[in-house]
């Protein structure tokens, strides 16, 4: 978001979704868990978490893509190439193999 004069807010917005939809494979207990905590959100296409909370972005009036922000597929390799070196790759709870990976997380969230 920084090089790009987006504020955080507006990246987690935007990003949260995404990342949830890719980790779903490794945490769908712990999303489950997030959903039913969401239960009430109106606008929800399903009862996935990534959904329920992009409904309630969309509540919000937030950002909830990077169109929406201006930032467009050509500047994905480059951002995922920068992810890598944050302390937060390490950390996902589905294994990053490299920036291929992130690129298909800002793909999700294009």
């Amino acid at each position: 978001g920084a090089a790009f004069g987006i504020p955080h807010g507006h990246t987690s917005c935007i990003m949260l979704p995404a990342v949830m939809r890719w980790n779903k494979t490794v945490n769908a207990a712990r999303q489950a868990l997030v959903s039913g905590a969401m239960a009430d959100v109106p606008g929800a296409a399903s009862d996935d978490a990534g959904d329920k909370l992009d409904a309630f972005i969309a509540g919000l009036e937030m950002p909830r893509s990077l169109g929406a922000v201006d930032i467009g597929p050509e500047h994905f390799q480059s951002i995922a190439e920068q992810a890598m070196g944050t302390p937060w790759v390490p950390r996902n709870p589905r294994p990053i193999g490299g920036p291929e990976d992130v690129v298909k997380i800002l793909e999700l969230a294009a």
